[in-house]
């Protein structure tokens, strides 16, 4: 491990991911190098060549996905400006080329502006949003193909939330806090309503790849879908 480098990783902290530079490891105590999600979503897209990601965090997911043969661009959406130092910082260590990062509060954020994709990369952003479906709802129309990785609201847990959508509140850190979303409160849909949502909103294919409801954070599943 370099000194010099492991300072300007300490510049930076807090980390929550660990970047592996020439052989050595930096940053957080989180590793991507063996999440499943990735190799889940290359399964499901495997002739994708340009892939958003939404919710970048310190790109850590962004760089695994850039270097894999036949990925020409990798755009990553990061709400928080510091995550996207971070994510810039280690783009430059590794000399990621085919990857970009552009800042915007996944809330509000009108999609279309930045272009057309083969598939987009969804994993641990849609529970910290207060209305997912807004953003299910443009997203057939920037790629055909959508990997969602996300916690759901168990159906006894749930109660009516907007849109006739069955879910639950559930608090956030807000802004301050790396791994929350921006406001102080999300909603977690059930699988269902979640179904219905990416339904409605033009996929024609919706597949369940994992469904853990037993999962120690929260029920969580893993979705393909497709126009």
């Amino acid at each position: 491990m370099s000194a010099e480098l492991a300072a300007e990783f300490a510049k930076l902290a807090p980390w929550i991911f660990q970047f592996r530079i020439e052989g050595a490891d930096y940053g957080g105590a989180i590793s991507a190098i063996e999440d499943p999600r990735v190799d889940q979503f290359l399964r499901f897209a495997p002739e994708a060549a340009t892939i958003l990601e939404l919710g970048a965090l310190e790109g850590a997911h962004t760089f695994i996905l850039a270097e894999r043969p036949g990925v020409k661009r990798v755009l990553a959406l990061e709400g928080r400006e510091k995550n996207l130092r971070k994510a810039r910082f280690v783009q430059k260590l590794l000399r990621a080329r085919n990857a970009d990062f552009a800042q915007a509060n996944l809330e509000q954020a009108g999609l279309a502006a930045f272009g057309k994709f083969d598939a987009v990369f969804c994993s641990g952003l849609l529970y910290h949003l207060p209305e997912p479906w807004k953003l299910i709802e443009q997203l057939p129309a920037v790629a055909p193909r959508l990997f969602i990785w996300t916690h759901y609201a168990s159906e006894e847990e749930a109660r009516e939330v907007p849109k006739g959508l069955r879910g639950k509140i559930h608090g956030e850190g807000g802004p301050d806090e790396p791994l929350s979303g921006m406001s102080p409160t999300a909603t977690w849909l059930t699988l269902e309503s979640l179904r219905s949502v990416l339904t409605a909103s033009g996929y024609q294919t919706v597949e369940i790849i994992d469904n853990e409801p037993a999962h120690p954070n929260g029920p969580a599943v893993t979705i393909g879908a497709v126009t």
